[in-house]
């Protein structure tokens, strides 16, 4: 084909893509694939090379695939199997808020007492009691405490995000919720360095808080050391309908911003003494400082995966420089993406990733199209901040915006309005101050400086709020069919990465990806919880769930997918379940039943039902789910307990003509969870 070979210069930037493509298709899979599976693709190989095919877009996809298997087997660790109490003794690695607002521990070193699960693992995250509101837990301090534990959590429905998967590439093996207050568990070992960062970063938070009270100082400490603890629950809503929501995580705007004030910054005032800029080549100073600002950045922020992508483009940006090479192009961008791969190859299915390279794709892509067109990308001036602004918001939000759609659902309509208001702020404002804040903290004159820079925050958060405030500013959109999100990442990386006409082929390839998403509904008709306390079915009005009491988040979760505003109130009210008289001494309360074409599905929530009165209820067409029943009753119904949910996660089918089909659950993979015990409890991870 001519116009590949006319494109021969553009070929290293598709090796990062089908590096990850390979290592995205490994965590696709609904198996663990075998330990010969790379092998034999080599071997397949072989056969390309007798027929004279290119060979090495195969084997950079087995490489992203072989790379995920490793990495895979090499963070393994234990993982609680099932519900059980133990006091756990361990050392604090990090203190974060639950969604609830309770204090959080993350614990390495962990020794189990009063245990008989098997090895300890690695890392356990315990929710503490509200009692310990308030309390400062350092880290590296040891500490014991009774905890009630288990796995972490299945997806909320099949194919939904699965909290398994994040916990096991983080080595976490359980989680649990305090029983006790927190002891003192002797003295603590030497500290490293890592947790003196860490005890840095919680230092420096609560100084950011005291200094700058309210949501103003848990901004500050967000953006500065990543702790995003403390934001009330209204303006975290309000930065996501304002699609300003990403300021809090510490990624590339953040890296960049400070890395580029401090190398302009250095650069300038390098230039103001002649007999340095005459000796010094001042750029590569200014590069080098750069550089050792972001590392800095890097450790005090906590070293976020986001964060950790940030430093890779900001080494790749100056070390470019430091070699006379143009410092923003596609093949740095595609260096950067190598990178992370090959370190990280889980971030392929990660949003920060595909979101950071979306955005960064089309910026470089679209500046470098206008360079070569002799369009300056932007005027110089104030006008020329504006719409350069506007233009960077415009070219990054479309990128993004398809991606955090399938991710969090919803549309933040005004967004570019949002982002043209407020980006200038945080460049010119807030960030630069905050540099100086860092330089001047040691010389304790930073309190003027910070008080600058949260004016600077308030004005941030007032276009959250006024712009949150707009009508129509939020839109739920549902979750994409299978496919859809591979065919619009391919289309853009085709307008992206290629030069000739060719690329613009890419185009009708992400429009169709559109198209199908609008037009596609793939969700099923009924889920069942993993806990069988909380059900929803497909009905006139939308989704009817069961109870609004139960299951918060699976319930807002399911809705969100929908393409609702998580409202389980008016899911609850909706016409669907209903308490189901006559169930013999099932009191009604107990019973709830609703009916899905032929199907009848009955929820028996009863902590100690009567199994013969369960029994009554097992019928032909009935789906049966009694969570505290241990024994399957004898009938033809498709029944579900506790033990079998334990061992399946959450259920869903779709109802094909009169057949009630399920979803495959995609539980044979190594960070599924393993087959609990009889009388499994959960634990709800507040």
């Amino acid at each position: 084909m001519r116009w590949l070979e006319e494109e021969r210069p553009q070929w290293p930037l598709w090796l990062p893509v089908l590096f990850g493509g390979g290592s995205a298709v490994y965590f696709m899979l609904p198996a663990e694939p075998p330990g010969w599976a790379v092998p034999l693709g080599l071997l397949a190989c072989l056969g390309l090379r007798l027929l004279r095919l290119p060979l090495w877009p195969v084997l950079v996809l087995l490489a992203g695939f072989g790379a995920a298997q490793v990495r895979a087997h090499a963070v393994g660790a234990p993982v609680i199997g099932w519900f059980s109490e133990a006091t756990v003794e361990g050392r604090i690695i990090d203190v974060s808020d639950s969604r609830s607002g309770r204090t959080r521990l993350l614990l390495d070193d962990i020794v189990m007492h009063d245990w008989s699960g098997g090895p300890a693992p690695e890392r356990l995250r315990v929710t503490l009691m509200e009692a310990e509101a308030g309390r400062i837990f350092l880290p590296g301090t040891r500490v014991m405490v009774l905890t009630g534990l288990m796995p972490p959590g299945a997806p909320v429905e099949p194919g939904g995000f699965d909290f398994r998967r994040k916990a096991w590439f983080e080595r976490i093996g359980g989680i649990g919720l305090a029983r006790g207050r927190v002891v003192s568990a002797g003295e603590a070992p030497p500290e490293g360095l890592m947790v003196r960062v860490a005890r840095w970063r919680q230092q420096i938070g609560e100084g950011l808080r005291r200094a700058l009270p309210g949501e103003t100082g848990s901004f500050a400490a967000a953006i500065l050391v990543g702790e995003r603890d403390g934001i009330p629950e209204d303006t975290q809503a309000s930065l996501r309908a304002s699609n300003l929501s990403h300021l809090l995580a510490i990624s590339g705007l953040h890296m960049g911003l400070l890395t580029g004030f401090v190398f302009a910054v250095l650069r300038i005032g390098l230039a103001l003494v002649p007999r340095l800029s005459l000796v010094w080549q001042t750029r590569k100073v200014a590069a080098m400082g750069a550089i050792l600002a972001g590392t800095a950045y890097l450790a005090l922020s906590g070293a976020a995966v986001a964060t950790q992508r940030s430093y890779v483009m900001v080494l790749v940006v100056f070390g470019a420089l430091l070699l006379g090479r143009a410092p923003i192009s596609l093949r740095g961008l595609a260096l950067a993406a190598g990178i992370i791969l090959v370190m990280r190859p889980e971030s392929v299915v990660e949003i920060g990733f595909q979101m950071s390279f979306a955005a960064t794709l089309a910026l470089v892509a679209t500046y470098d199209a206008l360079r070569r067109l002799g369009r300056a990308p932007m005027a110089m001036g104030p006008v020329g901040v504006v719409c350069g602004t506007a233009l960077t918001s415009l070219v990054a939000g479309l990128a993004t915006g398809p991606f955090a759609a399938a991710a969090f659902n919803q549309v933040a309509r005004y967004g570019l309005l949002a982002n043209v208001l407020a980006m200038p702020v945080m460049g010119f404002w807030v960030m630069p101050l905050a540099v100086v804040a860092a330089v001047l903290a040691p010389f304790g004159l930073a309190g003027p400086v910070l008080t600058a820079m949260g004016a600077g925050i308030d004005v941030i958060l007032a276009i959250a709020h006024w712009v949150a405030g707009l009508e129509g500013a939020l839109r739920y959109v549902s979750e994409p069919a299978a496919g859809v999100m591979a065919l619009i990442a391919l289309g853009g990386l085709w307008l992206s990465l290629w030069r000739g006409r060719v690329r613009l082929l890419g185009a009708p390839v992400l429009l169709a990806g559109l198209g199908w998403w609008q037009v596609s509904v793939d969700r099923p008709e009924l889920i069942i919880s993993d806990s069988g306390r909380q059900a929803g079915i497909t009905g006139p009005e939308g989704r009817a769930i069961l109870s609004a009491r139960r299951e918060s988040f699976a319930t807002t979760e399911w809705l969100r997918s929908d393409g609702e505003a998580p409202d389980p109130e008016r899911a609850a009210a909706r016409q669907g379940f209903a308490p189901l008289e006559g169930a013999g001494p099932l009191e009604p309360r107990h019973v709830s039943a609703a009916r899905l074409g032929p199907w009848d599905i009955v929820v028996v929530t009863a902590p100690r039902p009567d199994p013969e009165a369960v029994a009554k209820l097992c019928a032909e067409h009935t789906v049966l789910v009694s969570a505290a029943l241990r024994a399957p009753p004898d009938g033809p119904c498709l029944f579900y307990n506790r033990s079998r949910l334990a061992r399946s996660g959450a259920v869903a089918f779709d109802l094909v003509g009169e057949e009630l089909r399920p979803r495959a659950p995609g539980q044979a993979r190594l960070w599924t969870r393993p087959a609990g015990r009889d009388g499994d409890r959960d634990i709800a991870d507040e």
